[in-house]
């Protein structure tokens, strides 16, 4: 995914709105139950910072709408960042840069 790509709109909001909303508004329609289940399972993790949380939502929800996955990759891809010590929005921006598929891959061979 190209960051810079992403409508500008969708990033400054990145600052400010709650996952389900920020989930929501990359989809365009209402949040399925397997996507609301996935945002469940990082709704109270901290360890990233809300626009960084936010902005992977922008990018597994990007790369994963409208189809079926599995409920677990985003808690995954969120603990990944956070051993990655992706904690800053510059680093998420390269973190986006890669691959979603593989890091996922990447996640399962640890």
């Amino acid at each position: 995914m190209k960051f810079e790509e992403l409508n500008p709109d969708l990033v400054a909001l990145c600052q400010t709105a709650d996952h389900f909303h920020m989930a929501e508004t990359v989809i365009g329609s209402p949040l399925r139950g397997l996507d609301i289940l996935s945002l469940k399972g990082i709704e109270r993790k901290k360890n990233l910072p809300v626009d960084v949380t936010n902005l992977l939502i922008i990018y597994f929800f990007t790369e994963v709408k409208g189809t079926v996955y599995h409920r677990n990759a985003l808690a995954k891809l969120y603990n990944h960042w956070v051993s990655n010590e992706v904690f800053t929005f510059s680093k998420a921006q390269e973190m986006v840069k890669l691959d979603m598929q593989s890091q996922l891959g990447e996640i399962d061979r640890l």
